[in-house]
């Protein structure tokens, strides 16, 4: 037998299987099931984890449908606050503690209770007011003008009754804000009413009377002629009835309750943010970013204003609650782009179904590095931001504010920034297409204005939208 003849060697594995077959049929019926238990293993696992972020995302729903129920009682509470201020000869300041800072809402039974006694004294302000008005018209003590009042056949409302659940309990609090709601612009109509007079047209009236002596007048020639000398400017028109003496007062509490009633409008300063010696440049104008002074510039980050924060003459707001991305709109879409929960009501614990299905949850984010980045980045998406500033004073501060690509920026509950430009490759350009130093000078602003903090805690809160590629926002503040 030569050497190519030989047999091969066996490896000491196989020698040692064929040896011992038994102990494979073991391993098989060993490995198997396990390989099987293992598989039911992770599937149980992933299912578990679905589960877990399904229950946090009704969590979540349920928590933020309980903060839109606060914000209603706690509207009616302002309200309530705008009637009082509205019957005093001089309203008083503007009370702090009309913001309304996050934390956990209440149970829907304990805000209806709260809804009703609420709306038990908007009843009794409307009857006082009611009682005052007709005390001056009649010339009579205020005392037997409630008299007459309680007379009058009340309006036939039966008590409602015990909620059911908790869908029941937020009905009846949405219609118990309502009703507050509609006290509040009956008692707008009538200060409006107060502040201008009743408008009477003098020529148009002394026709009226003459027709009226030669039994041929009739209402309804009354009201042409009425209206026809108002349309045509011919008519003198008399001094109204309640001019001048409340009509400072009038005119606060007018900008008050338009300032409650219309929270997300921009005010006239924020519809245009004009650049140095520029014409404004929101929508299609064109601007340049702020210029600053980088030789007096003493840079510092966080959110306190007087002791305790860093010693600086301009501040990037770094610390945030950031959430997000939901998903968002595309092109021209991104600068008037969907509403998500976080604007009914911001509540930290809980978690929503953002962009493509996935979880997000508020995130605690303090950047190290200028300017803001939100931790997950997506095209076409949105995203929102909550902080707090500690200010150690009342004071006016400058907000310089700017995004990639918009930005709207709440402070206290009113809008203070309102960007949606379209019109935006200026800035773009400026930013990324020529040689700065915006972000060493934190100036990756738009514009700039003048906006009045509160002493203690303010309250700030953002939306951001992105289209494709980059995304940043930059809020600065200055004295």
């Amino acid at each position: 037998m030569v050497l190519d003849d030989a047999p091969a060697p066996r490896t000491a594995l196989l020698e040692h299987v064929r040896r011992h077959p038994f102990l494979l049929l073991s391993f098989v019926l060993h490995a198997v099931p396990l390989a099987v238990l293992v598989h039911l293993g992770s599937r149980h696992i992933e299912h578990l984890r679905i589960e877990r972020q399904q229950r946090q995302v009704e969590v979540g729903a349920r928590l933020t449908a309980q903060a839109r129920l606060d914000k209603r009682v706690h509207d009616m509470e302002r309200i309530k606050s705008l009637l009082e201020q509205s019957a005093a000869a001089r309203p008083a300041p503007s009370k702090d503690d009309e913001v309304q800072f996050s934390a956990q809402p209440k149970a829907p039974d304990e805000l209806l209770k709260q809804a009703k006694e609420l709306s038990r004294k908007i009843d009794e302000l409307e009857r006082d007011a009611k009682a005052e008005r007709l005390a001056q018209l009649l010339g009579i003590p205020k005392d037997k003008a409630l008299e007459q009042i309680a007379k009058a056949p009340a309006p036939d409302e039966p008590p409602a009754p015990e909620p059911k659940d908790a869908a029941d309990a937020a009905a009846q609090i949405e219609k118990l804000e309502a009703k507050a709601r509609a006290a509040l612009e009956q008692r707008r109509q009538q200060l409006e009413q107060q502040q201008n007079g009743v408008q009477v047209a003098a020529d148009a009236s002394a026709g009226a009377q003459r027709d009226a002596g030669k039994g041929k007048g009739n209402a309804n020639t009354n009201a042409n002629a009425n209206a026809n000398a108002n349309a045509n400017g011919r008519g003198k028109i008399g001094k109204g009835i309640g001019d001048g003496t409340t009509s400072g007062a009038g005119t606060v509490m007018l900008d008050r309750i338009a300032a409650f009633k219309n929270p997300d409008l921009p005010d006239r300063v924020t519809k245009a943010y004009a650049g140095d010696g520029l014409r404004p440049f929101l929508d299609d104008g064109v601007g340049h970013v702020p210029e600053v002074d980088a030789a007096t510039m003493v840079k510092g980050a966080g959110r306190i204003i007087g002791p305790g924060g860093t010693y600086a003459n301009r501040v990037w707001v770094n610390r945030w609650y950031v959430i997000g991305p939901f998903d968002g709109r595309h092109g021209e879409g991104v600068f008037a782009n969907y509403r998500h929960p976080p604007e009914q009501g911001v509540v930290l614990d809980a978690a929503y179904r953002g962009k493509g299905g996935r979880v997000v949850t508020w995130d605690y984010v303090d950047m190290a590095r200028y300017p803001l980045m939100p931790p997950v980045h997506a095209e076409d998406a949105v995203y929102y931001g909550y902080t707090e500033l500690m200010i150690d004073a009342d004071q006016d501060l400058t907000i310089w504010v700017g995004a990639d690509d918009d930005a709207q920026l709440w402070l206290n509950d009113r809008l203070a920034w309102a960007g949606g430009n379209v019109h935006k490759d200026w800035f773009f350009g400026q930013v990324y297409e020529t040689r700065n130093t915006f972000v060493r000078d934190y100036n990756l602003s738009e514009g700039k204005r003048r906006v009045h903090f509160r002493k203690g805690r303010n309250k700030l809160f953002f939306k951001l939208s992105n289209g494709p590629t980059r995304i940043f926002f930059s809020l600065v503040l200055t004295k």
